[in-house]
């Protein structure tokens, strides 16, 4: 499960977090009419429900830029429970107001990516449910590790990280070359070296059985039901034992129990970053 384990970029997430606050504090007109310019203070940060913590990364960094000091009391994978205080703030009093909500927005955001995907592997086991490409733009590193800390796998970052020929790669192929699907799937795998770590997106037993012989290491069996899969299933790992395969296509986490005994390695979903309950956390301002 190696090759779907990428580890995402903190340096890209800090940079993304850096510009979020830039274009929500490029001018804090309250703070900067009530609050005298060299007032300091302490602050705390509550947190109001229970979750898996994540967001420090992108927070620490949007604390740090304005000089303001940061304590934290949790690590991102700890579990926090409501009432707890994740961390405690000290600098400019005008600093700590504008870094506020960009800072809370990815602990709250983060930590419920994390949590959804903490529940999700105790439910099927480490590294038995993935991400997709399906993120909010400049929070892919930021989502995706999220999901690592949650215990479940990140997949691809980006369509430079590793090779996916899906569905409409062969229909260009199909298109351009006048030839069926079995045949588009064995011209897109000779695109590249024998060794090549390749997935095939595949909806059938002829095109599983297809995508190995030409050469595949893994399938993505997308949009097909859970008797389908074990049909696709048996049938690619008679062609070839080693052949790693993922189920995807609108399956809910509710349902990915059913892939998984069905013959799956892994199932994606989309629901570990696009439909989340973020976490609940304020900062307050000690006076």
């Amino acid at each position: 499960m190696n090759a779907f384990n990428r580890n995402p970029s903190t340096s890209a997430a800090r940079k993304a977090a850096l510009q979020a606050l830039s274009f929500d504090a490029a001018k804090d007109i309250t703070s900067a009419a009530c609050v005298p310019s060299g007032a300091a203070c302490t602050a705390r940060i509550i947190a109001k429900s229970d979750f898996v913590l994540c967001g420090i990364v992108e927070a620490d960094a949007v604390f740090r830029s304005r000089k303001v000091k940061a304590g934290w009391k949790f690590k991102e994978g700890q579990k926090v429970k409501k009432g707890s205080a994740v961390s405690f703030l000290s600098g400019n009093c005008r600093a700590i107001l504008a870094c506020e909500r960009t800072a809370l927005n990815y602990l709250s955001f983060l930590s419920g990516i994390a949590t959804r995907s903490s529940e999700a592997s105790k439910k099927y086991g480490k590294w038995k449910i993935a991400a997709t490409r399906k993120v909010l733009p400049n929070l892919s590193d930021s989502q995706k590790r999220a999901v690592l800390v949650g215990g479940c796998l990140a997949h691809r970052l980006n369509l430079a990280d590793g090779i996916l020929i899906k569905d409409n790669h062969m229909a260009a192929i199909i298109r351009m070359r006048k030839c069926g699907k079995g045949k588009a799937i064995a011209l897109a795998l000779s695109s590249f070296p024998r060794s090549s770590f390749v997935e095939v997106e595949v909806s059938s037993v002829s095109e599983a059985v297809a995508a190995v012989e030409a050469g595949a290491k893994a399938i993505l069996a997308d949009n097909v039901s859970p008797a389908a899969l074990r049909s696709i299933a048996r049938a690619a790992r008679k062609a070839k034992r080693s052949i790693i395969i993922e189920a995807s296509g609108g399956i809910t986490l509710a349902a990915a129990g059913r892939y998984l005994k069905a013959g799956a390695d892994f199932v994606s979903a989309s629901e570990l970053t696009m439909k989340i309950e973020p976490a609940d956390l304020s900062l307050e301002i000690d006076f």
